[in-house]
């Protein structure tokens, strides 16, 4: 579509946004183009298909839910895998809590990252599932893991309103305010003194929001009207059965995949 990649300076298709501020959620950035790349010296891509409109390009939800929750789970994975006993009972552990809300999920050391942590990749069902039902608390204890399951809660309370086949103006004004207000959440800093009656731990940083959770918070809202106008809803343009396809084909061709942890069952998104 004619820009760099994600983590140029101006990434945005849809505005002129810098990568340092994708967190600021007090600008609003319309849904106007990106114009940066052209003057400032960007050396913008030419686009791959010039004859469509960028005013057609509309964002994928499931794209939007599988990407940031990835960043959700590997924050939560971050924070446990420092831990000493990881190795021996806690990665046990949140494989049983996994497997107790029927998904089918492992770590594994990986070759390609010198044998750092890593686990199975999931589908979007499986993640969703994640979202409503892990026991984040169990594994981070205090006023923090309650603040990151509400976390998790929230952006799929979200993604369900941006599913919504008919939504009221109402609904996405309600919609642009709380999503901007999570990504508020998810970069809030620590306040007060440890172990003071003030303190409030933080949950992660500016640079940790992600250009997709720019898209979700500045601009979901903005498609979410223009199509309302048109009868129209954001589900109409997913992806999702394009991506049950290639996760077929891949099974097929292969004999196996790592999406859905592997497993032989059928997965739908």
């Amino acid at each position: 579509m004619g820009l760099n990649a994600p983590n140029s300076k101006y990434f945005c298709l849809y505005c002129n946004c810098q990568s340092e501020l994708r967190w600021d959620m007090d600008q609003n950035f319309e849904n106007s183009g990106n114009h940066a790349c052209n003057v400032k010296g960007e050396n913008r891509k030419p686009a791959l298909f010039p004859a469509i409109n960028q005013e057609n390009y509309i964002p994928d939800e499931l794209h939007l839910l599988l990407r940031i929750v990835d960043v959700l789970m590997e924050c939560f994975f971050n924070d446990v895998i420092k831990k000493k006993e990881f190795e021996k009972k806690i990665k046990l552990e949140i494989e049983q809590a996994m497997q107790n809300i029927k998904v089918h999920f492992e770590f594994f050391k990986s070759r390609s990252t010198s044998g750092k942590w890593d686990w199975t990749s999931l589908m979007g069902p499986d993640k969703k599932r994640v979202l409503e039902h892990f026991p984040i608390s169990q594994f981070i204890s205090g006023t923090r893991g309650q603040e990151i399951e509400k976390l998790w809660k929230e952006f799929l309370r979200l993604y369900k309103v941006l599913r919504k086949p008919f939504l009221s103006d109402q609904e996405i004004d309600a919609f642009e305010i709380d999503a901007k207000q999570w990504i508020r959440t998810f970069y809030c800093a620590t306040e007060g003194r440890p172990n003071s009656i003030s303190h409030k731990p933080g949950l992660y940083r500016k640079q940790d929001v992600t250009p997709y959770m720019h898209v979700f918070a500045q601009h979901m809202h903005q498609f979410m009207r223009q199509l309302k106008m048109k009868n129209l809803s954001l589900r109409y343009f997913s992806t999702s059965s394009i991506e049950r396809k290639n996760h077929d084909q891949v099974r097929l061709f292969f004999g196996g995949t790592t999406m859905g942890g592997g497993t032989e069952k059928k997965s739908e998104y």
